[in-house]
């Protein structure tokens, strides 16, 4: 079994902070109090996760800067605030676009966050049998898929959410934009060996594009690129503008998901302990697999023991 390093790249290091996102003005009828939590604790989800990466790599670098404390806060962190997010975006446009899945992981603990693409053809099954993600979240639905997924990664998928493209360009008019390296052509892309500032549909078509040579590819540009999107946000800007950032969100389409307003409530003090303190720097995972067979990936039994020691925890089955 190979060490849980070795599988890892940070992501985003060389990337350039770029400007505003492309406003978005259209407005849908209020969902209500389930929009209201999904969208506020999803945008806090992925901006918290922009915090804790710049401690955890200056401590393995220099092992001599420090967070400063904030009195009473980093007490009160404990394990409870650790939180596993499966995201599934889920474009318009279905014969040119694809459903982009991603796992989350916030760990303010650890000082650790990462970011791993989700291939739509990976196995949900140990042994290559059942059904593929893409299947199991078509046929079933996204809370199926977290179960199912929970279970082959061995891993406590703690929530799920699930968004349209309205919704995701909201967002990123709300974040910002992102540079990364576009190495496909597609709708408003062209390939690139340097990075190119992506506004939010140009970021939603290199999520969901169909265009990539393999499923391989398109699934570590997830987590790659979400990763520096994340990197790239102005963390003291957004904690600033929070409130006015959920009202405008309110009015999303209607969303699924079992996150609540309690789960907001439950880990604010940590969210906020990293979004004033953090400069961002998560980590972008690749998958590992059994074989090389695109159409029917299988997840290496190594990599399932890897990440479980990346993230410094037990098996499920020995919790």
């Amino acid at each position: 079994m190979r060490n849980g390093t070795e599988f890892l790249e940070r992501s985003g290091s060389s990337e350039q902070n770029c400007g505003k996102g492309m406003a978005t003005t259209r407005k849908r009828k209020s969902t209500g109090s389930i929009a209201i939590p999904f969208m506020v604790t999803f945008l806090i989800a992925l901006i918290a996760l922009g915090g804790t990466g710049y401690y955890f790599y200056q401590k393995l670098s220099t092992k001599q800067r420090e967070l400063q404390p904030i009195v009473g806060a980093t007490a009160s962190i404990s394990d409870e605030d650790i939180n596993e997010i499966l995201f599934v975006l889920d474009p318009a446009d279905k014969e040119a676009q694809q459903p982009a899945v991603m796992l989350l992981r916030f760990d303010p603990v650890r000082k650790q966050e990462f970011c791993i693409g989700i291939p739509l053809t990976l196995k949900l099954k140990a042994d290559g049998g059942g059904e593929s993600v893409g299947e199991c979240l078509e046929k079933h639905g996204v809370s199926t898929l977290k179960n199912d997924l929970s279970k082959l990664l061995d891993q406590k998928i703690d929530r799920y959410l699930q968004m349209d493209s309205n919704g995701f360009q909201l967002m990123m008019s709300l974040l910002n934009n992102v540079s990364y390296i576009v190495t496909i052509k597609d709708k408003g892309l062209r390939p690139s060996d340097v990075s190119v500032e992506l506004e939010g549909s140009q970021f939603e078509t290199l999520l969901t594009s169909r265009k990539y040579s393999t499923e391989r590819e398109r699934n570590t540009v997830i987590g790659f690129s979400v990763s520096a999107l994340i990197n790239q946000l102005e963390g003291k800007r957004i904690a600033a503008n929070l409130e006015s950032y959920f009202s405008e969100l309110i009015n999303e389409p209607e969303v699924k998901t079992d996150i609540t307003g309690m789960d907001f409530s439950k880990h604010r003090h940590a969210i906020t302990y990293v979004l004033e303190h953090g400069n961002g720097a998560p980590r972008g995972i690749s998958l590992e697999y059994a074989n090389q067979d695109d159409s029917k990936l299988i997840l290496s039994p190594d990599f399932v023991e890897t990440l479980k020691i990346t993230f410094s925890q037990k098996s499920e089955a020995e919790s």
